[in-house]
């Protein structure tokens, strides 16, 4: 007799609840997960592997952040993964306010350390090493945060931006203490960064349910495993994770027509680089490819389902007209989403990402309440998004004649391009 969707989902949760401890990319703890996540698939018949890939790291001894003038106090930061070292006594400069670092920002800018509001992004950035700063320092949370509640943002200057742009010196503090920096006019500041750069090991987990009907066409699952510091990372992402190995259960209990793949992607919080790297090392295979179906969030108590498709608008229709016909709360839209299955796309792969978003303010993701020890997740809530990829998935693998065109549309061609920095 089938399980019933509740066994399935506190089965998922009992999972989740093991796999819920902090796995930054390349760490022994990732690892460990993806150890885990493999142990898993065999105990439940279906040989897995893991594979192998590079992943750039690096550790930051020192960073150090104080006022000089026109008073004197050393600030809490923490310094960009692959930032630049500063040399060992640091430096002194002069302090500039450059906002969102536009251009009128940032005239006069050179040689000096200049404050940013937030993340620095990719096109920022590009802006900024045009001015030539001798360190770059953006903030993370709200003015109102308390430090003994939240964590300060390990950063990291992604390949991406150094490729382009090249390197330098950046740190991160707290919105509070930016404003005060700010407020009290900061005029000249002492930087002191020592970091070290290295490339480590990433891992990703993956294994297959044969077709019996349609074995050269694949089906492909994924969710990425990986979190980041100071975060359980139980809503991003081992709660998709989770998922996908039900769908690995059915689909060895229920053998599906076409082959069935599943991949736990590692090191996707560092710029989606597990799927990358499998997308690089496999391309011969994937013209065999004809959709990805990719989870990344799920479970939140207060949320709704949102179903986000990278394929055309034919594709839209067809799974919007499913969901409604199996009575599906779920939002569907063509859009392109910043998870494992922009690569796919991008290598043509039509690709699908079902996802439960909490509500305002009721789901948590890259800080520490991204845990379930908060208590805002359940497993009727991760029942809901399982349902949804099962039904789903059931019906378009075994489909007689497979309903989803593998094509992508030039809209999502566009905005793939745009995700991935070859356009503006």
């Amino acid at each position: 007799m089938e399980e019933t969707l509740k066994t399935r989902a506190e089965r998922a949760y009992e999972l989740l609840e093991k796999l819920s401890f902090t796995r930054v990319s390349c760490s022994e703890e990732e690892t460990r997960a993806a150890e885990m996540l493999k142990a898993e698939a065999e105990k439940n018949g279906v040989p897995a592997s893991i594979e192998t890939f590079e992943a750039s790291c690096g550790i930051v001894k020192e960073a150090r952040l104080k006022v000089l003038e026109p008073y004197e106090k050393e600030y809490e930061v923490t310094g960009y993964i692959r930032s630049d070292s500063t040399p060992p006594d640091g430096l002194e400069l002069d302090f500039v306010y450059a906002e969102n670092g536009l251009p009128q920002n940032l005239v006069g800018c050179e040689g000096k350390a200049i404050l940013v509001n937030g993340r620095v992004t990719y096109r920022m950035y590009e802006r900024l090493q045009k001015a030539k700063p001798a360190a770059i320092i953006g903030f993370s949370g709200g003015v109102t945060d308390r430090n003994e509640e939240t964590d300060l943002d390990i950063r990291k200057l992604r390949e991406t931006y150094a490729g382009a742009f090249g390197s330098n010196v950046l740190l991160n503090l707290r919105a509070s203490d930016a404003l005060e920096l700010v407020a009290r006019g900061a005029k000249k500041v002492r930087v002191t960064v020592k970091a070290e750069s290295f490339d480590g090991v990433s891992r990703n987990v993956l294994c297959e349910i044969p077709g019996t009907e349609f074995p050269d066409e694949i089906v492909s699952f994924g969710a990425h495993y990986d979190s980041v510091y100071f975060s359980k990372g139980a809503y991003d992402n081992m709660s998709g994770s989770v998922i996908i190995m039900e769908m690995l259960r059915y689909f060895k209990a229920n053998p599906p027509r076409r082959t069935v793949r599943f991949h736990w992607y590692g090191s996707e919080e560092q710029g989606l680089l597990g799927s990358k790297a499998w997308t690089k090392a496999h391309e011969d295979e994937l013209s065999k490819h004809v959709l990805m179906i990719n989870v990344d969030v799920a479970a939140p108590v207060l949320g709704s389902e949102q179903v986000i498709t990278m394929g055309t608008e034919a594709m839209t229709s067809y799974v919007d007209g499913m969901m409604k016909e199996l009575g599906k709360a779920a939002e569907v839209k063509t859009d392109i989403y910043s998870s494992d299955s922009v690569p796919f796309a991008d290598k043509g792969v039509p690709a699908i990402n079902f996802c439960r978003f909490g509500a305002h303010g009721a789901a948590f993701i890259h800080e520490r309440r991204d845990d379930l020890a908060y208590g805002y997740m359940n497993a009727e809530a991760l029942g809901k998004t399982l349902d949804i990829v099962m039904e789903f998935s059931k019906r378009v693998i075994n489909a007689p004649v497979f309903p989803i065109e593998r094509k992508i549309s030039d809209e999502i061609k566009d905005k793939v391009d745009k995700y991935l920095f070859r356009k503006k």
